[in-house]
């Protein structure tokens, strides 16, 4: 599975060509300032990423340490069409990576480990409303992952898995776009969640919030925990992204790319005041035509994904443990091939 998605991303980084604008007579213009004020404009794009470090440790090496390998690939992807009052836009986003570590001597013989797994889509369709900067608009959001996650460094126990979970999220609202670099949807009483746990193991455990499985007092299973949990309330999106943080070329900052992603859902019908928090960052620095540097970070937290916490006494001994929700935070960087298109 891993070696057939890094091969995936290879070919596609190779077959990337310049960029295309389509006008909605179907004509091809190849030329980056193609007019997107035509009446009906497709205007697509993207930016293939793919990293990979090396460290090696001898037999004899004071300071210590492990030899690695890791690989990690990045795609954007986007899609917009314009028609009049009427847009929409599409944009998929989706990060790998794995890392295989130990002595150098052993080093051929270890297992590749996951460290970054991401599946995003949004499409948002919305008609301009008397306020050119204002739109009615209807968003769908998906977010999951590729592969199986594991608690390492114990891979008997699986964390999670492709759709398990997985989060649909849909609604009507307001898409406010003050300026080219901005948008914010607020949708505050029209949209729902669904949290999906295509894996039944976690389902019965009752991860991510589904209702888990009812056992009899001896464990004997009674009913299979819900793969589906559904929630109702309001939602805000608020999205930044500037291609080039200077308007001067000479500058450092003409290089530099900034995007942040910030997605907030309150549940009303359950704790409204815990509002689930997603918000990703990312900043690319172009080296030249084909290598740049880019770091990524995903901060997430969601009140019904609890982690196991040891309760702690005043002189420092662990006097039990209890599930609870936490602040997850992930933090990418990569230097290598990329490639805009």
């Amino acid at each position: 599975m891993k070696r057939t998605i890094i091969m995936l991303f290879i070919i596609a980084a190779s077959k990337c060509t310049a960029a295309c604008t389509f006008n909605g007579n179907g004509d091809n213009k190849d030329h980056p300032k193609a007019n997107y004020n035509a009446d009906s404009t497709w205007k697509w794009g993207g930016l293939i990423s793919l990293n990979f470090s090396q460290v090696a440790i001898g037999e004899y090496w004071a300071a210590g340490g492990l030899s690695s390998y890791s690989l990690t690939s990045l795609v954007r992807l986007y899609a917009n069409y314009k028609k009049g009052k009427m847009t929409f836009d599409n944009n998929f986003d989706m990060g790998y990576g794995i890392i295989k570590q130990g002595k150098l001597s052993s080093l051929s013989s270890q297992k590749w480990l996951k460290s970054d797994d991401k599946f995003e889509a949004n499409s948002k369709i919305g008609r301009q409303i008397k306020n050119k900067k204002a739109s009615v608009t209807a968003l769908v959001n998906f977010k999951s992952q590729i592969a199986p996650g594991f608690n390492y460094p114990d891979q008997s126990k699986l964390t999670s898995n492709f759709l398990a979970p997985g989060y649909l999220v849909f609604g009507a609202g307001v898409d406010m776009k003050p300026n080219k670099n901005l948008s914010v949807f607020i949708a505050p009483f029209s949209s729902g969640k669904i949290t999906m746990v295509n894996d039944q193991a976690l389902a019965d455990s009752g991860s991510f919030g589904v209702k888990p499985a009812i056992r009899s007092a001896s464990g004997d299973l009674i009913s299979h925990g819900s793969r589906l949990r559904v929630e109702f309330g309001g939602f805000l999106k608020i999205l930044y992204k500037k291609e080039k943080l200077s308007t001067n070329v000479d500058s450092p900052l003409y290089d530099i790319s900034f995007q942040s992603n910030l997605d907030l859902f309150s549940n009303y019908m359950s704790s409204p005041q815990n509002v689930d928090i997603n918000w990703g960052m990312m900043i690319g620095m172009r080296v030249n035509k084909f290598v740049t540097v880019t770091v990524t970070t995903n901060l997430i937290y969601d009140n019904d994904v609890g982690f196991l916490i040891e309760e702690i006494d005043s002189g420092g001994n662990v006097t039990g443990t209890h599930l609870g929700p936490r602040v997850q935070l992930k933090e990418v960087l990569g230097v290598g091939f990329s490639y805009n298109f």
